[in-house]
């Protein structure tokens, strides 16, 4: 009876805590209040969507390339084609230069320093001299082919042209009364007018001029 009294008044001596409720046992210390209890791992939810990688940038990377390759493979083709135009004027040129040099050289053939005389003009055109009345096909079209210039022709007597040229080569023809160039081109008596036609080539064979002059004497 005795002891249960004391019990009593040790527990009645104890004040209850402030804010408790009534009945409700509360931790002391690091203890949580009860209903706000949080979980032991939590989850962090995401910021935003998630990024997917859908390999854009190596699609645009591949398109790049392609069209740098493109660009390349123009600018060389460029470059080959303007080469090789410039490498055909040379040679165009060249057979210009060498055609007139063949022209001068005729006209020296008709207007010899003495005591050297003109040369000899017959039907058959020997030696490149063909007469007014010449049986040989003078045509232009004749004169335009390769074969032609195989035949009765001159050779130019200029040297050290260079680069490989081949020695041009011309013909000369009296013009005929018929054509009106049997008289001076001035319109006076007393001259003889020939038609000089050159042909040379460049650097390469394909590059052929042929030059035509009327030399008057």
């Amino acid at each position: 009876m005795n002891n249960l009294q004391i019990t009593n008044s040790k527990l009645s001596g104890v004040a209850p805590k402030k804010g408790a409720l009534s009945g409700a046992f509360l931790p002391t210390g690091n203890s949580i209040e009860r209903g706000t209890e949080k979980p032991a791992h939590p989850t962090r939810l995401p910021n935003g969507p998630r990024n997917y990688q859908t390999g854009a940038v190596l699609v645009v990377s591949l398109i790049m390339l392609l069209l740098l390759t493109l660009i390349g493979v123009t600018s060389m083709q460029t470059t080959s084609l303007e080469e090789k135009m410039a490498g055909n004027m040379r040679d165009r040129d060249l057979a210009f230069q060498a055609a007139e040099s063949a022209l001068t050289v005729a006209e020296a053939t008709l207007n010899p320093v003495p005591p050297a005389v003109l040369p000899t003009f017959d039907e058959a055109g020997a030696g490149g001299f063909y007469t007014a009345d010449t049986t040989v096909d003078l045509s232009e079209a004749e004169i335009l082919t390769d074969d032609f210039w195989t035949g009765n022709v001159a050779t130019s007597t200029v040297t050290g042209l260079g680069n490989g040229i081949a020695t041009p080569k011309y013909i000369i023809q009296i013009m005929q009364p018929g054509l009106g160039l049997a008289t001076c081109l001035d319109g006076s008596s007393g001259c003889t007018n020939y038609r000089i036609t050159t042909r040379a080539t460049g650097g390469s064979t394909n590059a052929v001029v042929i030059l035509e002059s009327i030399y008057k004497r």
